[in-house]
């Protein structure tokens, strides 16, 4: 229960990361707008156009990057895990993946080691005067039995984690979350205020 416990807490870290510690500014930021006050020449309020002026000024200032392929980032995931981590840009995430699957595969290999050596005690120990064999023995290769077949399911989920995860964040990839929701453009305005002398 504390493995699935542990599994759980590190995929939630895993892939909770799509809107924050994976975001990286794929869009260059905006510039700020700067307002220029202009005293009037006889009024107490001169607002007209040649006061208030909004005008785009030079191009858009966004750089977009080309889209990342789901299918290629699949793909890569499916034939090495952690590859489509990397193709979409998120680097961090390909060594928590090798990790994860790392420390899974060694538990499983462990407890089916230790599966079969209490499976050959106990098969040994099954004899005409004890025909149930050792209790004791019995027990221990049920828990190596399940043991494995538990890390052979979070082998099994982190491997299908990991392409889904790759094929989100090329979904994503040109996603913006930027706190600017105005736009990229550049505008300046001229406001007159008046001035007494």
């Amino acid at each position: 229960m504390k493995h699935l416990l542990l599994y759980s807490l590190v995929c939630l870290l895993l892939h909770s990361s799509v809107g924050s510690a994976q975001y990286i500014s794929r869009y260059e930021r905006p510039i700020s707008t700067p307002f220029f006050f202009v005293p009037p020449v006889d009024s107490l309020i001169h607002l007209n156009e040649d006061s208030l002026i909004a005008a785009q000024i030079g191009t858009v200032d966004t750089t977009v990057l080309p889209p990342k392929s789901t299918s290629a980032a699949m793909l890569s995931s499916m034939i090495l895990p952690g590859a489509g981590q990397i193709y979409n840009g998120s680097f961090w995430k390909a060594p928590v993946v090798w990790g994860l699957g790392y420390y899974f595969y060694s538990v499983y290999k462990n407890q089916d080691n230790n599966y079969k050596i209490f499976r050959y005690q106990y098969d040994t120990s099954m004899t005409a005067k004890q025909p149930n064999g050792d209790t004791q023995l019995r027990s221990l290769r049920d828990f190596h039995k399940s043991q494995r077949n538990e890390f052979g399911w979070y082998i099994a989920m982190t491997y299908i984690l990991n392409i889904l995860d790759a094929y989100v964040d090329a979904a994503l990839f040109n996603f913006e979350v930027s706190p600017n929701l105005q736009g990229r453009s550049e505008w300046r305005m001229r406001v007159s205020v008046p001035v007494r002398k």
